[in-house]
């Protein structure tokens, strides 16, 4: 009797040890953060570049004045589209409401996209022939992937409205 149920506990011990390996060896692998969920930190030095420190420090400059005028409109552009969510739940939303902060929000977002390029123009008047062409370079390359994550989301959105 006793060794019965020494053989029922060894075996109950079995599973469960089987039963946890398993559940653990399910879970997904990951090697660290995909490449959308990293986060964008500017990096005054451009690595990429063998920028002077004289370079180094105008471009810091250049980047904090851009980060100065951008922001207040990127934090109006968040403020518009809770605006925007808020009109969304109401039991008759306001059209004419809603359209109005979309289409804020599109001059908003425009002005952030003119700063954004004035900045670049801006960074790239500092360089060597020899460095804006590796920073061009650079730019079209980061342009490729930011279309190619923007479509990455754009697919995932569409592919959760089907459900």
């Amino acid at each position: 009797m006793k060794r019965l149920d020494r053989n029922y506990k060894l075996l109950v011990a079995i599973i469960i040890v089987l039963g946890l390996s398993l559940g653990v060896m399910a879970q997904p692998h990951r090697r660290g953060p995909m490449p959308h969920h990293r986060p964008m930190i500017f990096q005054p030095g451009l690595p990429f570049l063998d920028l002077t420190d004289e370079q180094k420090a105008q471009i810091k400059d250049i980047h904090l004045a851009h980060m100065k005028d951008v922001q207040p409109l990127k934090d109006e552009v968040k403020i518009n589209r809770a605006k925007i969510d808020a009109l969304l739940k109401n039991d008759e939303p306001d059209m004419k409401q809603i359209v109005s902060l979309v289409e804020a929000n599109g001059k908003l977002l425009t002005q952030v996209q003119v700063k954004s390029i004035e900045q670049k123009i801006n960074i790239r008047s500092l360089l060597t022939e020899e460095q804006k062409i590796i920073f061009d370079a650079h730019s079209e390359r980061m342009g490729n992937r930011r279309a190619m994550v923007q479509h990455h989301m754009q697919r995932m959105t569409a592919d959760r409205s089907r459900f």
